[in-house]
């Protein structure tokens, strides 16, 4: 089903925001010598939900959210750990964000697709 322009945007700001949240965990532990399998288990929980995303799966996405409050929770940890560190403050700020766009692309896409399913039922 078509989404609306609103929709459009927030689907777009999604997968930026989404792509900088993985960039910032590859960046974050990388820059102390990670080994590379660090890196991949510090992403793959994040990629695992791009097929069902991509299929514009709310529940998905639903449970994306879940999954970037752990990342969150890490994020703060390390951010007063490493006071002023940027890359460290960024990831607080990216997820925080992301969660924002995701919970926003539900309950707009969700919307739209009620509206698209029984628009008879919606104007009464």
């Amino acid at each position: 089903m078509a989404r609306g322009s609103t929709t459009r945007k927030i689907w777009w700001a999604l997968w930026l925001f989404w792509s900088l949240v993985i960039v910032q965990q590859i960046v974050l532990d990388a820059r102390f010598g990670a080994p590379v399998q660090w890196l991949i288990l510090q992403v793959v929980p994040l990629l695992v939900f791009v097929p069902w995303v991509l299929r514009d799966n709310l529940h998905s996405l639903i449970w994306l959210s879940f999954v970037l409050l752990g990342y969150f929770v890490l994020a703060v940890q390390t951010a007063f750990a490493r006071p002023g560190d940027g890359v460290a403050l960024a990831g607080v700020f990216l997820q925080v964000i992301l969660f924002l766009v995701a919970a926003l692309y539900i309950r707009f896409r969700g919307r739209e697709l009620r509206r698209q399913q029984t628009p008879e039922v919606m104007e009464k």
